[in-house]
């Protein structure tokens, strides 16, 4: 029974460590979002930020992000990192394989109705997820006045 909850948990650490990505630590997500140059994150500006970004995937301006829209973007900003990462060829292709696997889950996830394609509101609702978890002091504002959780940054 030990060795069951034992490697139930040690696939549990797999399945969670994808979740501190680059955007889920709090100085690189004001970083990635903070489109006046500011130091900080207002709502609007995530907001206005996010619209750009779903338009930008959504190559045939249908107002749903596809599967391979979704998957296609994400794939080309992996292999822009991963073309100026110092990593072996192995553990790049490790990475790839890992990041477009995980890439195929978040689709899934992210697509709430099982339509087959990401909306709007749906793509919104993920954003603000992490706006939120971000904004530690509430004040509306992701910045760094905001304290991080240990685990996050």
């Amino acid at each position: 029974m030990k060795t069951k909850i034992a490697l139930l948990a040690a696939a549990a650490l797999c399945v969670a460590a994808p979740a501190f990505a680059a955007s889920h630590a709090r100085d690189t997500f004001i970083k990635e979002q903070d489109l006046n140059g500011d130091g900080s994150v207002s709502k609007e500006e995530f907001k206005t930020g996010r619209e750009k970004q779903f338009a930008g995937i959504d190559a045939n301006h249908d107002g749903k992000l596809s599967h391979d829209e979704y998957v296609g973007e994400f794939t080309a900003r992996l292999t822009k990192r991963l073309a100026a990462s110092t990593d072996t060829p192995e553990k790049k292709e490790e990475e790839r394989v890992r990041q477009l696997r995980q890439a195929d889950v978040r689709f899934g996830v992210l697509d709430t109705d099982k339509s087959g394609g990401i909306t709007p509101a749906e793509f919104e609702y993920s954003g603000w997820r992490m706006f939120v978890t971000h904004d530690t002091n509430k004040d509306g504002v992701v910045s760094a006045a905001d304290p991080v959780a240990e685990d996050t940054n």
